[in-house]
């Protein structure tokens, strides 16, 4: 149960105030990135008043996606806040205020007035939203401007959902290796595909170039590996460009050739433009390779596939 003093009520109250005006300040200026900072790991979205149907509950990741898949489209968006108001439920924080919004798409202005219910909880010492609900007051005629916004952004989508989407590839691939799904792994690659390991062992091969190499060089996985994990830890870290991105994961697998287990940290530079992987730097350690494969040192390795030397 809450017990606060004035000073902390106020304190509080000032932080759910600036978590609001972030929410919407990143909607205007469609920073995706930040505007998740504002938001729990689940929401409740609700817009049922101005679109039909509109009620659902996912994750904050998804519910960013939806924002990004139309929010980049208008030419310009500006949503004005007024009369915020904060109120304590034992340690659930409800907040309300009014809305107005103004959306341009080339010569055509999309007017939109209403209120917004949230309701927030602390978390890592923030206050983060949890529901969000819209509330329609009033809207002009230019509404069918919402589906021109649409195809703008599915024309030119924006970097968080590229970034997104080079994520979702690093994990198909990690989750294909984890499956011994060979079709979904030969999937993942681009034609032209380029697969770089600086710090394979002396004699293994440390780059493989195109995408029916890389088939046949992962052909034999199904048999040399039993149960494997690469993405339980798995962690991304963006680059500049959203095509870009440096995975670090740890892998666990059982290697039934030898009997051993397999226990390496990766790190991973990707590069997945139009949705296909076209290069991947693999950073290994060479002597848990060595190990899990019962490699000696300087035993030839010409033939080595992985299922084994």
């Amino acid at each position: 149960m809450r017990q606060s003093s004035d000073f902390e009520n106020a304190k509080d109250i000032a932080a759910i105030t600036t978590v609001l005006e972030g929410v919407v300040n990143c909607f205007d200026r469609a920073d995706f990135d930040t505007l998740g900072h504002f938001y729990s790991d689940h929401v409740e979205i609700d817009y049922s008043s101005l679109f039909k149907d509109m009620v659902h509950k996912q994750t904050r990741e998804q519910q960013l996606a939806d924002w990004a898949e139309l929010l980049p489209g208008f030419d310009q968006v500006r949503h004005t806040l007024s009369d915020i108001s904060v109120h304590f439920e034992g340690d659930i924080a409800h907040a309300s205020c009014g809305v107005f919004n103004q959306l341009f798409v080339d010569d055509k202005l999309w007017e939109v007035e209403g209120l917004y219910y949230f309701r927030l909880h602390k978390r890592s010492n923030h206050w983060r939203i949890f529901m969000h609900h819209f509330v329609l007051k009033h809207q002009n005629e230019n509404a069918d401007i919402l589906e021109v916004a649409r195809r703008n952004a599915k024309a030119n989508p924006p970097d968080f959902l590229k970034r997104q989407m080079t994520h979702a590839m690093v994990i198909r691939f990690l989750t294909a290796l984890e499956n011994k799904d060979m079709e979904a792994l030969a999937g993942v690659w681009s034609d032209k595909a380029v697969l770089d390991m600086p710090y394979a062992p002396e004699g293994f091969p440390d780059v493989i170039e195109g995408k029916e190499n890389l088939i046949k060089y992962y052909s034999t996985w199904p048999e040399s590996a039993g149960e494997a994990d690469f993405t339980s830890n798995l962690k991304f870290y963006p680059m500049m460009s959203p095509e870009w991105v440096f995975a670090q994961f740890i892998g666990e697998v059982e290697i039934l050739t030898t009997g051993r287990e397999y226990n390496q940290v990766y790190g991973g530079l990707f590069h997945v433009p139009d949705g296909k992987i076209q290069y991947y730097r693999e950073y290994f350690n060479p002597d848990p390779f060595r190990f899990a494969y019962d490699l000696e040192e300087g035993k030839d390795l010409d033939d080595f596939t992985l299922n084994g030397p």
